[in-house]
This record gives C-alpha cells, structure tokens and sequence, in this order.
C-alpha cells in the first residue's frame, strides 16, 4: 500500500506527513501553505481509500 500511495502523492506533488510503526500506518492530510485541508488534501484522501479497497 505505502509504495502504490507513494506514488500517487508523488504524481500530485502533494506531501502529506506519514508514520508507519509496526503495524500502523497514520497519514496526516493537511496543506501548511494554505493552513489546513484543501481540495487537495481530499482528493487525495479519496485515493488513498481506493488504494485500500484494492
């Protein structure tokens, strides 16, 4: 998963800060520059749950 989400947040030049500890992964979508979450952030969040599906 984190390797087919790289790549998509790679395509959307888009840098969302993520752990991954064991078995745990948290993504944290937030846009700095813009002081909290866009249509970027969301549309992103929307891949992400269709990565997970698949």
């Amino acid at each position: 998963f984190m390797t087919m989400a790289a790549m998509e947040i790679e395509k959307m030049n888009h840098h969302p800060e993520w752990s991954n500890v064991y078995n745990r992964l948290v993504i944290e979508l937030t846009t700095h520059d813009a002081g909290g979450i866009t249509q970027n952030d969301i549309s992103l969040a929307r891949i992400l749950n269709s990565l997970l599906k698949h």
